[in-house]
């Protein structure tokens, strides 16, 4: 990994990566990481890990949370090639996906655990300046002093973008029962492009809230990206051949 230099206070550095290159910018009030894919980008994903959400950037390319499930996957996203971004607070994504949308269409949050709540707020809060499309994995639905909030919280019934919830049925984690995923979805007005998808493992090295886990999707990582890709392919993103 090569960090070719410092841009200033807009663009913190850059560095080259094995499937793309990552520049670290200043995005409103906040910073993101962007990696572009080394063939043009057939649309974006804005990351968002579980835990706080939060993010620190270190000096080498990585973050201070790449255990996290969404960011452990990151890299298949650019493979794949989408241009993806990843920042410090993600607490308002819509400079994000303005500048995302300024790289490649469509663009798509992918959220997990308790970065689900975050993306489900911004979807249904920001309305024509929001994602074309969410992915929510291992859903937050109960509050906890863990999860601060929950994306059942959010108001459903507003967001227009084609929603893709992914859950494991071994998730063991008190804040993501499968029930409420059940819940949550019976909100979505008659109509809403809705889709569920449920997987299955039971590998874990962690706390079941933690990401090491069937929440977090240990060992079926592969699997688990693959249909998300298919379901980004059949909602406006060009396939591998396009």
């Amino acid at each position: 990994m090569k960090i070719l230099g410092a841009l200033g206070a807009a663009a913190l550095a850059v560095v080259l990566l094995g499937a793309g290159t990552l520049t670290v910018e200043g995005v409103g009030k906040t910073h993101a990481g962007i990696v572009l894919p080394d063939v043009p980008p057939v649309g974006s994903v804005i990351v968002i890990p579980g835990g706080s959400t939060l993010l620190t950037f270190h000096r080498d390319g990585t973050t201070s949370n790449e255990g996290n499930f969404v960011m452990r996957v990151r890299g298949d996203f650019v493979a794949a090639g989408f241009a993806i971004a990843y920042l410090e607070d993600p607490s308002d994504l819509r400079p994000a996906i303005a500048r995302m949308r300024q790289i490649a269409r469509p663009v798509f949050v992918l959220a997990t655990s308790n970065g689900t709540t975050v993306a489900a707020r911004n979807a249904a809060n920001l309305g024509v300046d929001g994602p074309d499309g969410i992915v929510l994995t291992s859903t937050v639905t109960k509050e906890s002093r863990q999860s601060f909030a929950s994306a059942a919280s959010a108001d459903v019934r507003r967001i227009t973008a084609p929603v893709l919830f992914v859950h494991n049925g071994n998730d063991s984690c008190f804040v993501s029962p499968p029930s409420g995923v059940d819940a949550m979805v019976r909100r979505f007005p008659k109509g809403a492009d809705v889709t569920r998808i449920d997987v299955a493992s039971s590998e874990i090295t962690s706390d079941p809230c933690d990401a090491f886990s069937p929440h977090g999707y240990l060992g079926i990582e592969a699997d688990v990206v693959a249909k998300i890709l298919a379901w980004m392919r059949a909602h406006g993103a060009p396939g591998p051949n396009h």
